[in-house]
């Protein structure tokens, strides 16, 4: 069965083009698989031959196809990893199944309710309750399958994408959502689960937010936004906001945001127990301190202190660089030196450059989306295959600017279907050089690398700069 790319794809009409090495066969709506029924889909399929026509049967979409960070449209990855991601990977859509197997990561299931109901799947939520579970809010609990449905299609958390904290052991866990914005409250659910359910649930919402402080700066009007979690008195509040204004006031350069968090725990076995964070954001440099102390004024002047050592430390690090970036006179050595400039090959005179590398290997048929995952996979500049669309030997790689740029072997005007990201397609053919030509146009343009078809063979060829300044050709087997 040949490869071939869908062309288009027309629901209302039930018709379909599948291209493959630049020919065009038609097919049928009952004649493709259900997943490849859509533009771009790399797919293998049969040829019939009817009256001289030659048509697209037995279409299916190729399994393994290939997808990369880079593809914002390629498709949705569920479940992938986020780079802050800690413990084990949560449920993409929870089911009672799915469900099932968190008996033995109890935790799981909480943490799985508190991703679905962010992620806007009330009934992956809803799906986790035990058949009698109970809910606390307000005055009246909520009992029974539908409330519960109807509860948290209503919950302000629905969709929000909030991230939630989770923590709790011996059959009880604690879901926290802290407020992302000035308007937000801070909510809390006390979780109660059994053999991989919820059983009961409790929900708390924090105080209002609390009217931010303006006080005035030797650069500018500054605000200072005070939040309190636990039994934090106004006295602390006023201490804390008292505290950091006096620090802020010294600075010279403008404080674009400042946040200041109490939060006294109610774990009498905890010695610290008063925590105190700030989170400034000077002049666009993120400064961030985090504190705990037995008591509340304590833990303010450890706050205190350890923001005045960060800033004097971030100023003497500006003044550094400042200094680093002066050009150092002829003969003069000084601490701080900008790096040295490492190009990305060393450049060699013409006279003592050689074609000392030659590799052969085997080329694929690949779509220029699944040829773009491969060199993004192997941290390439450029990547040569054979366009699955047109046959013919082609070049994928990446421009100065981030953009793409696919180079065909022949000027064919041939589509080569949607994909995931703006690719540039030149009209124009590859060049027809030999070896020693190609390379006095990659000496003569200064540029990293040479597609070109060799005049010997007819195939396409790359020619590229090594990081020894010598030459290195590829060639396709």
């Amino acid at each position: 069965m040949p490869d071939g790319v869908v062309q288009w794809f027309d629901p209302s009409s039930g018709e379909a083009t599948i291209v493959r090495a630049g020919r065009v066969f038609r097919a049928r709506v009952a004649d493709l698989e259900a997943v490849a029924r859509r533009a771009g889909a790399h797919v293998h399929f049969d040829v019939r031959r009817e009256q001289g026509v030659e048509t697209a049967v037995e279409v299916q979409l190729r399994p393994g196809a290939r997808a990369s960070h880079r593809h914002h449209r390629f498709g949705a990855l569920t479940g992938a990893r986020g780079p802050d991601t800690k413990g084990p990977l949560p449920y993409a859509h929870v089911n009672p199944e799915l469900a099932r197997s968190g008996v033995m990561h109890p935790l799981e299931v909480v943490r799985a309710w508190a991703t679905s109901l962010s992620g806007g799947d009330a009934a992956g939520a809803s799906a986790l309750y035990a058949p009698d579970a109970v809910l606390h809010v307000g005055e009246e609990p909520v009992t029974g399958r539908s409330a519960l449905q109807a509860w948290l299609e209503a919950s302000p958390l629905l969709g929000a994408g909030r991230r939630a904290a989770v923590r709790g052991a011996d059959g009880e866990a604690i879901v926290t959502w802290a407020p992302s914005g000035p308007d937000e409250r801070a909510v809390s659910v006390r979780c109660r689960f059994a053999h991989g359910e919820l059983t009961e649930q409790w929900v708390e919402e924090g105080r209002p937010p609390e009217a931010p402080a303006v006080i005035e700066t030797a650069a500018g009007a500054l605000t200072i936004v005070m939040s309190a979690v636990g039994d934090v008195g106004e006295d602390a509040k006023a201490y804390a906001q008292d505290r950091v204004a006096r620090l802020l006031e010294m600075l010279r350069e403008p404080v674009l945001f400042a946040r200041v968090k109490l939060a006294k725990e109610a774990d009498p076995a905890r010695d610290r127990r008063a925590v105190a964070q700030a989170t400034l954001d000077v002049n666009g440099d993120l400064v961030r301190a985090h504190v705990a102390a037995h008591t509340m004024p304590e833990a303010v002047d450890r706050l205190q202190g350890r923001l005045r050592d960060l800033l004097d430390h971030r100023a003497q690090h500006r003044e550094r660089l400042a200094r680093s970036r002066s050009v150092a006179e002829p003969g003069e050595w000084r601490h701080g030196d900008p790096p040295a400039a490492r190009p990305a090959y060393f450049e060699r005179p013409l006279e003592e450059r050689q074609l000392v590398r030659h590799k052969t290997f085997a080329v694929d048929e690949l779509t220029p989306d699944e040829a773009l995952f491969d060199m993004e996979q192997l941290d390439f500049h450029f990547y040569l295959f054979v366009d699955l669309a047109s046959g013919a030997d082609a070049m994928i790689e990446r421009s100065v600017d981030g953009s793409y740029v696919l180079e065909r072997l022949v000027a064919v005007d041939v589509d080569p279907g949607p994909t995931a990201v703006l690719l540039k397609v030149p009209g124009t053919a590859a060049p027809v050089l030999t070896v020693d030509e190609a390379i006095e146009r990659l000496n003569a343009g200064g540029e990293p690398h040479v597609f070109f078809a060799n005049a010997a063979t007819g195939r396409g060829n790359v020619l590229y700069r090594r990081y020894d300044g010598h030459y290195g050709l590829i060639v396709p087997e």
